[in-house]
């Protein structure tokens, strides 16, 4: 059985203080100087179900709970009840500090609509509720705040409704009392009751709410089964953090501020208190070696001596690529390891990565000593390690990256064998080129809820949906066709791309799905085309005009991101 039903509501409101309150709804509606707090609610409360709605401060949660509790009236839209609505919004409305504990309750209650019989009946259980025993005689201007919280939460609860709504205001008192008021709310739900609860509680949302609607900017941006929602409501409140005022363009000259001069390579310098003496690679077989496969895991490891102690150090690693593509850099300062002091003698620190997501190609190493603020070196090794990483070389692009087309599994073998020649596009940059008989009509970037967007957190779902047309007059030739995309820097560095074979004319829409896609912090850009493999020409492209934004909690440098773990051996002080 449904309670409560809003269909399409919205709620707007004034910008300043001083507007017209006498303003009916039309002329709200049509004013300049009002903005939307609330717009396009759908929601649906059924009888027994407790309905959690959770957002950021400003969100919309109050506006929508006063609508549902009839406290305002909708801009727009309409809601529909069934029942008593009781709303548990303001704790101890009407309250008088002159007024004993006693009267106090006499007098939320009638504000609250119950009348004095039905008061009187419920007055013990409301006083055993509260736990206020003999103060409820005393003078409410000698309680607590808690002990006033606990008072209006018990008054509030003990009126007669079909659905209650409520905010933070449920945690009210100690951690004891806040227990009891939760065992009634699953009391309420047993007796059949519906609720609907605002908060940024998401240990509450999880453990108590049937279905959770999450509100951003005045809409419901995602709504489903708790631990779903909340997930969401996480990596919402994360690129909100990140994205704070200034802090996305720091991050990302951040990830860039060690890409070193090609001119330096294979040069050392530092104040040699501590000297590198060399650095090892090995693979999985833990064999010392000078070639490793793409995707398999690699321990780098540095020994050193140290001829001086030193204090509050960091040893750091960087990746790059032949032509001086910087591809990753971790330090141990970056991970949160503190290391305080290094006295004389030999010692060692690995960097162990689970994968190596590079593609075939030829690659350099740097390691570094470092200071605590990355000012002085100790000793930095600029590139001096050679590394060959062996595996496809698929035109040349840098990442070794897990994907999958939507509803297709394709061989890496056949990837390789079909991929265009993308030599045809150098001087293609930021164009696109259509024909009368393929079209291309749009691009889109879709998170892990399938949801539109710009800017994606790193290491989460991260997918491409391209569509696109083919006219039916190129039925016989469409066998020689794939569709590729390509994702690109902003620089114009080839990341990662693939193909899949076309399978018919009309209109086709396409999804590349990357199940955790681990760019690092910068500007990317996407391409797409139609490839034909009988004449070997592009019949279709959008060359990098396409573009999303990647960001991350980490502070690791370069382009992709690697799973790894620190080991050292510092020497210590006899």
């Amino acid at each position: 059985m449904e309670i409560i039903r809003l269909n399409n509501v919205g709620r707007k409101f004034h910008k300043t203080v001083n507007a017209d309150k006498s303003q009916d709804n039309r002329a709200i509606l049509n004013s300049p100087n009002s903005f939307w707090a609330l717009r396009n609610i759908y929601m649906s409360i059924s009888k027994g179900k407790i309905i959690g709605i959770i957002g950021r401060n400003g969100s919309g949660k109050s506006t929508l709970l006063n609508i549902i509790a009839g406290a305002l009236p909708v801009s727009e839209g309409e809601i529909t009840t069934q029942g008593k609505v009781s709303a548990l919004l303001t704790l101890g409305a009407g309250f008088q500090d002159e007024f004993t504990g006693k009267e106090n309750i006499y007098l939320n209650a009638s504000l609250l609509g119950m009348k004095r019989e039905d008061i009187k009946n419920i007055f013990l259980d409301i006083v055993e509720f509260s736990e206020l025993g003999d103060f409820i005689n005393a003078p409410l201007g000698s309680y607590s705040s808690g002990m006033k919280m606990r008072l209006g939460f018990s008054v509030a609860i003990h009126k007669e409704f079909d659905a209650l709504v409520t905010d933070e205001i449920m945690a009210v008192g100690d951690i004891s009392f806040q227990k009891k008021c939760f065992e009634k709310m699953a009391d309420f739900k047993r007796q059949g009751k519906s609720m609907v609860i605002a908060t940024q509680d998401i240990g509450v949302a999880e453990r108590f709410c049937d279905r959770l609607f999450l509100l951003e900017d005045g809409h419901i941006i995602s709504e489903g089964k708790s631990t779903e929602v909340v997930e969401r409501y996480q990596v919402l409140l994360t690129k909100k953090k990140i994205l704070s005022a200034g802090a996305r363009s720091v991050m990302v000259t951040e990830t860039k501020r060690w890409a070193t001069d090609m001119d330096e390579w294979g040069r050392s310098e530092g104040t040699r208190e501590v000297v590198i003496k060399d650095l090892v690679v090995s693979n999985k077989f833990k064999e010392k070696v000078d070639k490793v496969k793409s995707g398999e895991a690699v321990k780098i490891r540095v020994n050193f001596t140290a001829y001086e102690e030193i204090d509050n150090f960091h040893f750091g690693v960087a990746i790059f690529r032949e032509d001086g593509v910087y591809c990753y850099g971790p330090n141990t300062q970056f991970d949160g390891l503190a290391l305080q002091r290094m006295h004389r003698g030999d010692g060692y620190f690995e960097l162990e990565c689970a994968e190596l997501l590079l593609m075939h190609g030829d690659y350099y190493i740097s390691a570094a000593i470092w200071d605590k603020n990355e000012t002085i070196a100790y000793d930095y090794h600029k590139c001096n390690y050679k590394l060959e990483v062996i595996g496809d070389s698929l035109s040349g692009q840098l990442l070794y990256l897990a994907y999958k087309w939507h509803g297709f599994h394709f061989m890496p073998s056949l990837n390789e064998r079909y991929m265009p020649n993308l030599d045809c596009l150098v001087d293609k940059w930021g164009s696109q080129m259509n024909s009368a008989l393929i079209v291309f009509e749009s691009l889109r970037f879709l998170n892990n809820y399938g949801s539109k967007d710009s800017v994606f957190l790193m290491g989460r779902e991260f997918k491409i949906k391209a569509d696109f047309k083919i006219g039916h007059s190129l039925q016989d030739a469409v066998k020689n066709f794939v569709f590729w995309i390509g994702i690109y820097r902003s620089d114009g560095i080839y990341c990662h791309g693939s193909v899949k074979k076309v399978t018919s004319c009309g209109a086709n829409s396409e999804i590349l799905i990357y199940p955790k896609l681990k760019l690092l912090p910068g500007e990317y850009k996407v391409s797409i085309g139609i490839w034909d493999t009988n004449v070997n020409a592009f019949l279709m492209y959008a060359h990098g005009t396409h573009s999303f934004n990647m960001i991350s909690e980490k502070r690791d440098h370069g382009t992709v991101y690697l799973e790894h773990r620190w080991d050292w051996s510092i020497p210590k002080g006899g």
